[in-house]
């Protein structure tokens, strides 16, 4: 990285700088990094890490090797490899995504839920869409729950005036829904503006498995 300061202003180059061949080994990197300033202090930066349009959301694998990132326009998911520093795949969707979490028991990009805004959930696998099912509601977040094997997903309220809300369970080892958890909005504003209940945001805790 290259600094330059102009007018009081400091100017960063990030593409300038020495780079290193990609048949260099992990172990020969570190020495040389030991050695030469510039190779240690260099940055490196994903390539193709960006949307046509804007991003919507942003993942990473539980092994902190692979980032999912979703977008815009036309709809896309966009897989990262963090050690190869590059794009690893791209597919592109028919319809807007509201939301993805990883979900099942694998570390990597193996397995992931895309939530759309036409209230379909498709599943991804390696080799592409494995599967998709469709929800009662337009859904606004879902999370996935490790000890019972479910993806549950926050939604709009089936009934515009009222403040009940739903949250959908679908059991990804059964391959169906579940009950879902019902719960009350204490929204107490009574304009018509802002009548809409639901819930629009669900998280699992990684301690004790409350949602």
């Amino acid at each position: 990285m290259d600094v330059q300061e102009r007018n009081s202003t400091r100017i960063y180059a990030l593409s300038t700088g020495p780079t290193l061949p990609e048949w260099m080994g992990e172990r020969a990197r570190r020495n040389l990094s030991k050695r030469d300033d510039d190779i240690r202090r260099r940055i490196e930066l994903i390539q193709d890490f960006q949307m046509p349009c804007a991003s919507s959301k942003i993942i990473q694998s539980k092994n902190g090797k692979y980032i999912m990132a979703a977008g815009t326009y036309s709809p896309r998911i966009r897989c990262y490899e963090l050690e190869e520093l590059s794009m690893k795949f791209e597919r592109v969707l028919d319809g807007d995504i509201m939301d993805l979490c990883f979900v099942g028991a694998s570390e990597d990009y193996g397995k992931v839920a895309i939530l759309q805004a036409d209230r379909t959930i498709q599943f991804h696998a390696p080799y592409g869409n494995h599967a998709s099912i469709r929800i009662p509601t337009f859904g606004r977040n879902m999370t996935y729950e490790p000890t019972t094997c479910e993806l549950l997903i926050a939604s709009s309220s089936t009934n515009a005036n009222s403040r009940a809300g739903q949250v959908y369970r679908f059991n990804l080892e059964e391959g169906r829904f579940a009950t879902p958890l019902t719960f009350q909005s204490n929204n107490s504003t009574n304009s018509n503006n802002n009548n809409k209940s639901g819930a629009n945001c669900i998280a699992v805790s990684p301690t004790h498995s409350l949602t």
